[in-house]
């Protein structure tokens, strides 16, 4: 009989860590609070077209629908082995394009601060123009 009445305490034992654990999972609360939290929603909203911003979102959000890029144009002009053009501080270099005339072998694109150089290898011959694709960050 001793060990019947162990073998009793030891699964009310269980039955109590049982519903401790189910109190931790379904949280505490009354029936119709947590079918009402479960329930699909009857509130309807809408955001409206670009009313939430990258600054909303935070500073390591993408830009636009992609990313955020900047397209310059640097002029070497002829007897010049390099030329310069404004661009914004921080960007990365994605790719780069001639425009016009590249009668040089392109030896450096680089950003420093807010100015792009490229470099040719020698002085061009003729106006050359070369586009630069950059990230912005």
């Amino acid at each position: 009989m001793e060990e019947l009445q162990q073998q009793i305490f030891v699964l009310k034992a269980e039955v109590e860590d049982i519903r401790a654990l189910l109190w931790k999972k379904v949280g505490g609360g009354s029936a119709d609070m947590k079918g009402n939290m479960v329930q699909p929603s009857t509130v309807t909203a809408t955001i409206a077209t670009d009313s939430i911003t990258q600054a909303m979102i935070g500073a390591n959000a993408v830009g636009q629908s992609e990313a955020k890029t900047e397209l310059a144009t640097v002029t070497i002009n002829a007897g010049s082995s390099s030329g310069t053009a404004t661009v914004t501080s921080g960007n990365v270099i994605l790719g780069w394009y001639p425009v016009t005339n590249l009668d040089q072998i392109i030896d450096d694109i680089s950003i420093s601060g807010t100015t792009l150089t490229v470099t040719l290898s020698a002085n061009a011959i003729a106006t050359t123009n070369v586009r630069v694709q950059m990230l912005k960050i």
